[in-house]
């Protein structure tokens, strides 16, 4: 897993050209180079990508809410032809360890409730079901384990 450079985006953008995974992972169908480079641009969002022989198999960012003194991972996706392979929950398990190097105790991740198959990793990963600040989404915390 490498962090997110601007050099990049190109190489990224077919993760996100399926409308309906888009949807399960950032809640917009239409994923453009300009919304990565957005997410890259923010402050307080850290984006990762994991690449397998040369291609991108899965992205995530870490968003940091120095207000709130916690840690959210977001935007989570593997590429279709990688997916029951472990890569997203190589990401995941990457992204536990980035997180480490903040000073936050809490991990919080959202998805949306139909998307059961990354609710299943979550769990498996310690993420524990809370009490949603947001009705549409399935909310999940860990302890960040620094």
């Amino acid at each position: 897993m490498k962090k997110v450079e601007e050099s990049d985006l190109r190489q990224i953008l077919p993760l996100f050209q399926n409308e309906a995974d888009n949807y399960l992972a950032t809640n917009k169908r239409i994923i453009q180079e300009s919304d990565l480079r957005s997410w890259l641009s923010t402050d307080d969002q850290v984006p990762f990508v994991s690449f397998e022989a040369g291609n991108p198999v899965a992205y995530g960012e870490i968003w940091i809410d120095d207000e709130e003194g916690d840690l959210e991972f977001a935007h989570l996706i593997t590429a279709q032809e990688y997916r029951g392979q472990g890569y997203g929950k190589k990401l995941v398990q990457s992204l536990l360890e980035e997180a480490k190097k903040y000073p936050y105790d809490d991990i919080f991740i959202r998805v949306l409730p139909e998307n059961s198959r990354a609710i299943e990793l979550y769990v498996s990963l310690g993420f524990e079901e809370i009490k949603p600040f947001d009705e549409r989404y399935f909310w999940m915390k860990r302890k960040n384990l620094r």
